[in-house]
């Protein structure tokens, strides 16, 4: 059984937060699942609601935390997950933990990290304890909204990049925002943990992701030409390497859930 939801955060806090994410899982099989971690541009919050327990597996990391903060995704990583799981997640945008934080983004892109740098050891131990997602949201809501008094301020030209098109021209933006391209990138890299030029492929293999999950395209050939690539060979080649999939690849996954950056299957 599986069951997962989305929840919309108190609207003070929707220029951070994109959603809170409950998942629940009790496989009959008993068997581990397997967790394909792709590149995001979102980064997260996640509390594992096990008392205390971690059921996430990963020779890529050191260290998972039950409780953690996992930053913008470059590359991708298979995690095993136990048959039985539960969670309590934070989906921001990509500027949110500098904001709220004052983190540089590039101190935690690809990074795993422990929550109790993040947040109060005891609101972790609430929000486990707690017995409704109702109740947990309401905790990470009243906390999140705290960090508002000490927001950091993020460039505009950096929010207005996030909303542009990957097709949308590098040159005539940096023209228009009256900065050089190696001082945009240095506030960008701060601010995001991304390059400006890494950002756009990855929001450009997002956009494919999401059309062959929806089945919105003709061939793999025209979905290439449609979303700027050289050719289908570079679309593949460019694909597994954000994802670990091969586009193809996505049709024979028994998919559990799918979610921003993340797939799991049986």
């Amino acid at each position: 059984m599986t069951s997962q939801q989305l929840y919309q955060p108190h609207p003070a806090l929707r220029p951070y937060v994109r959603y809170y994410w409950s998942l629940d899982i009790q496989s009959c099989s008993g068997s581990m699942l397997n967790l394909q971690v792709m590149a995001d541009r979102f980064p997260r919050i996640v509390i594992q609601c096990l008392n205390g327990k971690n059921a996430l597996h990963c020779p890529q990391y050191d260290s998972i935390y039950s409780a953690s903060l996992k930053g913008i995704t470059s590359k991708p990583a298979l995690f095993q997950m136990e048959s039985i799981y539960s969670h309590i997640a934070v989906s921001f945008f990509p500027h949110s933990i500098k904001a709220l934080f004052g983190i540089d983004g590039h101190e935690t892109i690809d990074a795993v990290l422990d929550l109790q740098h993040f947040f109060p050891r005891e609101l972790v131990e609430k929000i486990v304890d707690a017995r409704q997602t109702r109740a947990r949201i309401s905790l990470l809501d009243k906390y999140l909204l705290k960090r508002l008094n000490v927001v950091k301020a993020i460039d505009c030209r950096v929010i207005n990049f996030l909303h542009l098109s990957p097709c949308a021209n590098y040159g005539r933006q940096l023209k228009d925002y009256g900065i050089s391209e190696r001082q945009f990138e240095r506030k960008f890299l701060h601010s995001i943990g991304f390059t400006p030029s890494y950002y756009r492929r990855v929001v450009r293999f997002e956009r494919a992701l999401n059309k062959i999950q929806h089945g919105d395209y003709q061939s793999l050939s025209s979905l290439a030409y449609e979303l700027g690539y050289a050719d289908q060979s570079h679309f593949n080649r460019e694909f597994k390497q954000l994802s670990g999939l091969t586009p193809m690849s996505l049709y024979s996954k028994d998919e559990l859930i799918k979610e921003s950056g993340s797939l799991l299957a049986e």
